[in-house]
């Protein structure tokens, strides 16, 4: 595989952020820039970076806000920050976006999104669709209604005040994931709704960069998130021609097995959005682009920037 380079980037409130790149491919068609997910980290990411960069995209992933090595830098590891926590991290992939815009004006920008990060990726479509030519999304959540999500804030601000912000809930780390493997008994691992591909969960499980429980303060911002995504208000803002391509697997409990993002999609088109395309994977679960069959995803995702990038 192509090596990658590891980058550091300063945001606007001088958090430094590791990321980083492949080099830019001899005729490049685009930029692509990745956003991970939960308790994971970007450079998981380096097989699919790879291939992008075999198809000519310039293909840049950073660690988020108390992920990877930008968590492990600050010592707050699934945390985000004391104030909007949640703006800051959308903020974070704005100005890296505009940073890569500004180093290659010439090349069209595409943004991919995995669970957490593509509920980020669909938070920065809304805010700044100019930026970006067009969004994957993958595996992503509404966060089951708003009732959910309503009561998952209010528990995060209870464990806030009886535990402060920057210490991990296991209570809100088991209401959000403690269903999601009773679908697939018996079970091998506690992760196997991640994936059907057992080297993938093995080596999840033995990344100490993976896995790790989030804060009371992470999941505050994180149900903010979740909730401003799927406002209709707020869905209305993304252009009706803005390219969208949903990507999850059938099996994926994250996604209520096709059925949030399913949800998500009908409420697009409601809203008059002409641009949108959903794909569901069948014997896949939540890491698709990890899976043992994952190039199929590759080559979905690579028709689809092909179609709009420079030929």
């Amino acid at each position: 595989m192509i090596d990658l380079t590891t980058c550091g980037f300063y945001t606007s409130d001088e958090v430094k952020l590791t990321y980083y790149e492949t080099p830019c491919p001899a005729k490049p068609k685009g930029i692509v820039l990745i956003v991970h997910g939960m308790a994971e980290h970007a450079s998981r990411y380096h097989e699919f970076m790879d291939f992008l960069y075999n198809n000519n995209y310039l293909a840049v992933a950073h660690d988020q806000r108390g992920h990877g090595l930008t968590g492990k830098r600050t010592g707050e590891l699934g945390f985000f920050a004391s104030d909007n926590g949640w703006e800051r991290v959308v903020s974070d992939v704005r100005e890296l976006s505009l940073s890569f815009k500004e180093a290659y004006p010439h090349l069209p920008l595409f943004i991919i999104g995995h669970s957490m990060g593509s509920v980020v990726t669909r938070h920065a479509v809304i805010a700044y669709p100019q930026l970006y030519q067009g969004a994957v999304i993958i595996g992503t959540t509404i966060g089951i209604n708003k009732l959910m999500r309503k009561t998952a804030r209010l528990i995060a601000e209870r464990e806030i005040k009886k535990h402060g912000e920057k210490t991990p809930s296991h209570l809100l780390s088991t209401l959000s994931f403690g269903s999601y493997n009773k679908k697939f008994k018996t079970n091998r691992t506690s992760y196997d709704w991640l994936s059907l591909s057992k080297t993938n969960v093995d080596q999840y499980i033995t990344d100490p960069l993976c896995g790790f429980t989030c804060s009371a303060g992470f999941y505050r911002d994180l149900f903010y998130g979740l909730d401003f995504t799927t406002k209709a208000a707020n869905i209305k803002k993304i252009p009706r021609d803005f390219p969208l391509l949903f990507l999850s697997g059938r099996d994926d409990p994250v996604g209520g097995m096709g059925k949030e993002v399913n949800h998500y999609v009908t409420q697009l088109k409601k809203t008059g959005h002409r641009s949108s395309e959903l794909i569901l994977y069948p014997l896949m679960r939540h890491e698709i682009l990890f899976e043992d069959n994952h190039e199929l995803v590759f080559q979905d995702i690579l028709r689809f920037l092909n179609t709009r990038s420079i030929s």
